[in-house]
């Protein structure tokens, strides 16, 4: 379970989540879909996958918030000269995008896992035993990244690079990637946002969350 989880409690870091993103985005339509995240999908309290990285209450929301910190990390870094003293300011408009990309890339895992019994051998008896994990289940199969851009651009206005990010943010992960790169490495080549954010995701889930499963 997550040392930041266990300190803070499930919701308190909810209530961070929403405080950044009330804070950073102020499009029309931001505070429909957070109030539809809260209130209609199990966002705050759903995993962040079945058995790696956030596999427990709350990894969603905890791999956003790390995700976004990740990402504003990257943008300060490439916003700042190599002989500049100190790190470049943000603009208001992109501590926005940082907040949409960072907190919302990953809404299309929000009601897919579910809690189910299962079985497994346990390495040090050797018997074979009943445990509660999580199933992979999706019930709007339109892919990870275009998932999340629908549930997202249902609410507030995307500009193009955020939806390429969004689109993206898997990187060669993504499944479309596999059998064509080209689309993959155009939209690379359209924004920085796309790599900064799949460096992000993966700083977050491969780093801060090392070891977070349950």
């Amino acid at each position: 379970m997550s040392d930041f989880l266990e300190r803070n409690g499930l919701q308190t870091v909810a209530q961070h989540f929403k405080d950044l993103f009330l804070a950073s985005v102020h499009r029309d339509g931001a505070e429909e879909l957070l109030e539809r995240l809260e209130n209609e999908t199990d966002f705050f309290e759903a995993p962040a996958g079945a058995k790696h990285h956030g596999a427990f209450p709350g990894g969603l929301v905890i791999h956003s918030l790390n995700v976004y910190r990740r990402l504003r990390e990257i943008t300060i870094r490439d916003l700042t000269p190599r002989d500049a003293l100190g790190p470049a300011p943000i603009s208001e408009r992109e501590e926005e995008t940082v907040a949409i990309l960072g907190l919302l890339h990953d809404v299309c895992k929000a009601g897919v896992y579910h809690i189910e019994r299962k079985r497994r051998r346990n390495q040090e008896t050797g018997v074979w035993e009943d445990y509660l994990g999580y199933t992979f289940r999706d019930p709007l199969p339109l892919g990870h990244g275009e998932k999340s851009l629908y549930q997202i651009a249902r609410f507030i206005r995307l500009e193009d690079h955020e939806a390429l990010a969004i689109r993206w943010h898997m990187g060669a992960y993504d499944t479309a990637a596999r059998t064509d790169l080209r689309d993959l490495s155009a939209a690379m080549d359209a924004t920085p946002w796309v790599w900064r954010l799949h460096e992000a995701d993966m700083c977050a889930a491969h780093i801060d969350e090392r070891g977070t499963d349950e």
